[in-house]
């Protein structure tokens, strides 16, 4: 028998059974191919793809198949899909069974033992039946007219979800900036995973310090249990860690922002020693919409780990939660349950205008507080919760995270109302350094000055004096005046009275030039632009 035309993508067992030369018989016995031509037998699989057996002879051997074992029955009319197209038709794999060949090139053994699949014939009735369905829904989804088209762009996406930390340089960099993450405990109470964000602060989820509906932090900013971050908790044997206590009072501590209309759980909190690692608040970036993630954390307390995995769009995260249910009753009860515990956190994710960011991730319990990396090594939300059940060991349907920016956005305004001078003065120095953590301090400036009050002017002070001293500072400089001068509303703050401290900043530092003559006493640009701070 000579292999010849082989079909791409076309298994043996299919290419054999399309032949129409073999009763029907042969394919109720065991049946393996072995090359003929060749001094050592080589023996060739069913399942083997025909398109690398071209030109090539071989010689078929038969026996018997036992009582027990499913018979391999050629294709029924109806089966499959049509031929889309002359090179391209779906083929559903049509064996039960398959022949194992062992490394030395010896003859298959019989196998003693065969078990059969109770009610494989109906399952692949039943599945034979929907696969049509279920390549018309995928060709509407991803909008191709042909069943080839839609497995082209499956591997398309295969590849880029795959390729994006397989880069030897990507992984080294993210053990390097896993030098920043640590284990949070806070004593009697519970424990997760931090990272440090700038100079000596952690940032954490604030969900760590309650225990039974009671939070350990007190109206004045006090921790009220003794807490630590241990660095370096990577060899099992415990060489190299360091732990380090935290201040017993608490830089900020947010749960939810209710003005905002934003979910936010983070806290941040001061290390009693400066720590030698990078903060990573230089690495911080809004986040994708789509791609690969990958997060840090000590789940269950113990070595550091990491996980890599992809983003569930929003549109597709009820399909999620539906992809887990179904299995078995107890499954639904346990899932649903968890679903109803956390209600308002399911509705969240399921507004059209959720911002968190959800994927599945087997880094539960412990992991909370996590920073999440995307593709190039960027930090761009806190890994901060799911919906966990118990069903052989803990598990979770799904999880989310709240984006960096969201929680920065919300600290500098923290630290804006209580006057932090000192906070703010360190945040600022530390993100000039970044990319788009420079584009923040740009757009927190800017957030003075629309709801500027007489008590934010030391917080602009401090904030534009650190920016001063940074090389990009004329550039900031340039957008913002562009920007100042075509808000009318941010002129007419400058003017109004009792807002002297910010006609005397803006005169002082530049931003807008006053003139005498002019009818508005402010002098406005020809040009009517609205830029957006480009680094």
């Amino acid at each position: 028998m000579k292999m010849t035309e082989p079909n791409d993508r076309m298994t043996v067992e299919t290419a054999l059974t399309r032949d129409g030369r073999f009763h029907d018989n042969v394919f109720i016995q065991t049946f393996t191919l072995v090359e003929s031509e060749s001094d050592q037998p080589r023996y060739v699989e069913m399942n083997v793809l025909v398109d690398c057996l071209d030109k090539q002879n071989f010689k078929m051997i038969l026996e018997e198949r036992n009582a027990t074992q499913a018979p391999t029955a050629p294709p029924q009319a109806g089966s499959n899909l049509q031929k889309e197209d002359e090179t391209n038709s779906i083929q559903l794999p049509m064996s039960n069974t398959s022949i194992e060949t062992s490394a030395a090139g010896e003859p298959p053994k019989k196998q003693k033992h065969s078990v059969t699949v109770p009610d494989s014939a109906e399952t692949l009735k039943i599945l034979r039946h929907q696969f049509a369905d279920f390549v018309k829904q995928m060709k509407k989804r991803y909008n191709k007219k042909k069943y080839s088209g839609v497995l082209s762009h499956l591997r398309g996406e295969f590849g880029k979800s795959t390729k994006g930390f397989s880069e030897v340089y990507t992984v080294k960099k993210l053990m390097e900036l896993s030098d920043s993450v640590c284990m949070i405990v806070v004593e009697g109470v519970g424990q997760g995973t931090g990272f440090l964000l700038f100079d000596h602060y952690i940032l954490t989820n604030a969900h760590l310090f309650i225990k039974d509906e009671i939070a350990y932090v007190d109206r004045n900013y006090q921790i009220l249990a003794k807490v630590t971050a241990t660095f370096n908790k990577e060899n099992p044997n415990g060489s190299g860690v360091k732990v380090i206590e935290v201040k017993p009072e608490i830089i900020d501590f947010q749960l939810t922002d209710v003005k905002c209309g934003r979910h936010v759980d983070f806290a941040v909190l001061e290390l009693q020693d400066v720590d030698t690692s990078t903060g990573l608040l230089c690495r911080s970036s809004p986040d994708p919409k789509t791609g690969r993630v990958c997060l840090i954390g000590h789940p269950g307390g113990g070595e550091k780990q990491m996980d890599f995995t992809t983003i569930i769009e929003r549109e597709r995260r009820g399909e999620a939660f539906r992809r887990e249910t179904g299995k078995n009753d107890r499954m639904d009860m346990l899932i649903n349950t968890s679903i109803e515990e956390n209600r308002e956190k399911y509705d969240m994710l399921m507004k059209p205008d959720s911002t968190e960011m959800t994927y599945d991730t087997c880094l539960f319990h412990g992991a909370s507080g996590s920073p999440v990396f995307d593709e190039s090594c960027q930090v761009i939300s806190m890994h901060t919760g799911g919906f966990p059940y118990e069903h052989e060991g803990v598990k979770s349907v799904i999880e989310y995270a709240i984006p960096l920016f969201t929680i920065l956005e919300n600290f500098l305004i923290e630290m804006m109302n209580r006057n932090n001078v000192e906070i703010l003065t360190k945040f600022t120095r530390e993100a000039l350094t970044g990319l788009h953590s420079r584009d923040l301090i740009y757009h927190f400036i800017r957030h003075l000055l629309e709801e500027w009050k007489p008590s934010f002017s030391a917080a602009l002070t401090a904030v534009w004096e650190t920016v001063k001293k940074n090389e990009n500072h004329l550039k900031m400089k340039k957008h913002l005046r562009t920007w100042i001068i075509s808000e009318k509303e941010v002129l007419e703050k400058i003017q109004k009275a009792g807002n002297e401290a910010l006609k005397e900043f803006m005169s002082k530092n530049d931003l807008v030039k006053l003139s005498q003559t002019d009818d508005d006493d402010v002098w406005l640009s020809n040009r009517r632009l609205c830029c957006k701070y480009i680094q």
